[in-house]
């Protein structure tokens, strides 16, 4: 049985205020198209389908669009909901849809949902743990818990496995080995541990498809993969490899993994260096529309850098200024009573540019100063 996982889709994006629904179009005609060529036998999407509880009409019409397709082509689909989703949003229309091989998951119930694929050598049973908070555990308990691992490991004591037979399971949760997997800016971030579930909790499934985390990486074992998500959502993805796991189950204990690599006509870059530099660069390439990351090196100031550099990148989405690599962090005492305060903005002003104010800022700070007393 050969299985299409992936992850994190977030449709309805907005990065910095840029739309990423036509990037996520692009991918998943691209995901369609790869069904096309290597027909795995189903699709596993392990959550974060939307990037808000709400979605805009877009992000909801782009997935009623590849729903339907994989419909059509009579490919099973397995999805739950994650973080970011809305339960009862997500799995609106579920009986319906499930009848045509769409089978959804948005909320826990007191046992984990299960439903059966069958290939050549026998029953693969999938198992859907979509995301939930202990919180909607304890509602079938008599004695709460209070972390994620707690509440997860209840969930599989009350559901009955046979784990003799093939399974697998889709998660939409912070699994870590050991404490550790590789995080980016996107993901929301947990303290304290309470939220992480250790990847030991499903070394008995034959594969554990999890979801939450963008970067693609096996957690304790290879049978227990998050897919990550098809395309960055921060700049701290950019070198981070995105794709389709494709896994492939035979016989019990015999299992195989692939990477079919994702990637859209417009990259997430980042460039450094001075602006007239940058400007050269991009004119004599012609433009480009990809989005970017703009680190400035120049020291003095500078006319309007953003709009010159939107002139060339017009999907500029972030600007900054680096700092001067010859500073030096200094510490330094002050006897504040004998200082007064423009005398400290100016000390203030040298360190931070190192240069002295000049003539005409002094006399704007001067002003300034005349105009607090006078207030007071």
């Amino acid at each position: 049985m050969k299985l299409f996982h992936i992850s994190d889709l977030h449709l309805g994006k907005r990065v910095y205020e840029f739309s990423m629904l036509e990037e996520q179009k692009e991918l998943l005609q691209t995901v369609l198209n790869k069904i096309e060529e290597q027909k795995p036998d189903a699709l596993l999407v392990t959550g974060d389908v939307y990037d808000k509880p709400v979605p805009p009409t877009e992000a909801v019409r782009l997935l009623d669009w590849f729903l339907t397709v994989l419909s059509e082509r009579k490919l099973s689909a397995y999805i739950i909901a994650g973080n970011h989703d809305s339960a009862q949003r997500l799995e609106f229309g579920k009986d319906i849809i499930g009848k045509n091989g769409i089978h959804i998951a948005g909320s826990i119930g007191e046992k984990i949902e299960c439903f059966t694929e069958t290939d050549a050598f026998g029953e693969v049973k999938v198992w859907m743990l979509p995301f939930f908070k202990p919180a909607n555990v304890n509602v079938f308990l008599e004695e709460s818990v209070s972390s994620y691992g707690e509440a997860a490991k209840v969930l599989l004591d009350r559901t009955e496995i046979d784990y003799s037979q093939r399974n697998i399971i889709l998660v939409h949760q912070f699994v870590t080995w050991k404490g550790s997997a590789e995080r980016s800016d996107s993901e929301m971030i947990s303290l304290g541990g309470v939220e992480e579930i250790d990847a030991s909790l499903f070394f008995d499934f034959d594969y554990a498809a999890l979801g939450h985390l963008h970067s693609p990486q096996r957690m304790g074992k290879d049978t227990v993969r998050y897919a990550g998500s098809p395309m960055p959502y921060s700049f701290s993805e950019i070198r981070q490899k995105k794709g389709i796991t494709v896994v492939e189950l035979k016989e019990k204990g015999d299992i195989s993994f692939d990477f079919i690599p994702l990637e859209t006509k417009r990259k997430y870059r980042e460039i450094r260096g001075p602006l007239q530099e940058l400007l050269d660069v991009a004119k004599e390439e012609g433009g480009s529309e990809d989005y970017i990351r703009c680190i400035l090196t120049n020291q003095e100031a500078l006319l309007d850098p953003i709009g010159q550099l939107r002139s060339v990148y017009p999907n500029l989405m972030t600007l900054e200024f680096a700092q001067r690599e010859n500073s030096q962090e200094q510490e330094i005492t002050l006897d504040t009573d004998d200082i007064r305060p423009d005398e400290l903005f100016a000390m203030f002003f040298e360190k931070q540019n190192e240069k002295e104010i000049d003539e005409t800022q002094q006399k704007l700070l001067n002003q300034i100063w005349k105009g607090l007393e006078g207030a007071e």
